[in-house]
């Protein structure tokens, strides 16, 4: 967006906050029109009374030239009194925009201000729930592990008494097996 587009914009939007100087804008080129009229008027009136009247040429001129100068009088004071009006209007623009400016600004800091403090309140809230999540999942690890161990101990306890019940169930078959070897041969003996 150009700086004129910008310009207009802001020059819309103040007119648009201030309708009584809108008003008075409209108002003050009412009377600049009437004051050009009349000027405009009495200029063209002084000329074609100057023109139509029964003087001499000399005189003629003189008149001419004395309407030109009050017209070019009243021109330029009238430019003048606009001039004044323009500066005047110039001053309260910069004096309004200045004041839209500081207080658009104060409330943009304002509200920058309050997203930090959100944003590092929801920092802490996540860093404080992610050192949660973190610990209860230290916890839980533990836990299993703990239960792990535990499995792995019956498991290692349940392996032994199998071993055990194996071992004796050997024994009892090679003490069976020796038995009846035994009996064998003494029975082949005889």
């Amino acid at each position: 967006m150009s700086m004129k587009n910008l310009g207009e914009k802001l020059k819309d939007a103040m007119a648009a906050l201030n309708p009584e100087r809108v008003r008075k804008e409209k108002e003050a080129e009412k009377r600049k029109g009437v004051a050009k009229g009349l000027a405009a008027g009495t200029f063209l009136g002084g000329l074609a009374g100057i023109f139509f009247a029964p003087d001499k040429g000399e005189n003629t001129r003189k008149k001419t030239k004395e309407e030109l100068e009050k017209a070019k009088n009243k021109v330029e004071e009238e430019l003048k009194e606009t001039k004044i009006r323009i500066e005047e209007n110039i001053g309260e623009g910069k004096e309004k925009l200045s004041t839209y400016y500081e207080e658009t600004k104060e409330v943009l800091e304002e509200k920058a201000a309050d997203l930090k403090g959100k944003a590092s309140e929801i920092k802490g809230i996540v860093k404080k729930e992610a050192e949660e999540a973190s610990e209860e999942a230290e916890e839980l690890v533990d836990e299993k592990a703990k239960e792990l161990k535990e499995k792995k101990k019956e498991a290692e306890k349940k392996a032994e008494e199998k071993v055990d019940e194996v071992k004796e169930k050997t024994e009892e078959a090679k003490d069976k097996a020796e038995r009846a070897a035994s009996a064998a041969r003494k029975e082949l003996e005889k």
